[in-house]
């Protein structure tokens, strides 16, 4: 290929033409491969119970991802690597101190579910009701 001079901070640098389109092939091959990875959504595996009761799975998941209210529960479970939940304390999902807690471990190489009863305390544990919860893709 044809080279070109460019000067970088007073010195000439020489690139060649064909290495900067390839480079550039290799990046968009790999933003789309990422896109698809995304866009591949949540598995059959991808589950949430609230309550000790089916939530949503798989391709339901999407519609819910969102905040959810609830009435108050202490236990949740989450199965698949794909979704994760956040329990809140508070209603409308909003944060306070370490009353926010994750459940659902985001780690493909394990098939275990995730199950949490949220509990707090140092000395005497107590358990803790969400008010609200949030499911979202990990």
């Amino acid at each position: 290929g044809s080279l070109f001079a460019r000067s970088i901070g007073g010195a000439p640098r020489y690139c060649s033409s064909i290495s900067r389109p390839t480079e550039m092939a290799r990046f968009v091959v790999a933003v789309f491969a990422a896109a698809a990875a995304c866009a591949a959504g949540f598995t059959i595996n991808d589950k949430v119970y609230v309550d000790g009761q089916l939530f949503a799975e798989s391709s339901n998941l999407d519609a819910n991802q969102m905040c959810h209210e609830h009435k108050g529960t202490h236990s949740f479970k989450v199965c698949g690597c794909g979704v994760k939940v956040v329990a809140h304390m508070l209603t409308e999902c909003q944060t306070y101190k370490h009353y926010d807690t994750q459940i659902g471990k985001c780690d493909c190489s394990s098939k275990a579910c995730d199950e949490v009863e949220l509990e707090s305390g140092y000395t005497d544990k107590f358990k803790w009701k969400a008010a609200s919860f949030e499911i979202s893709a990990c």
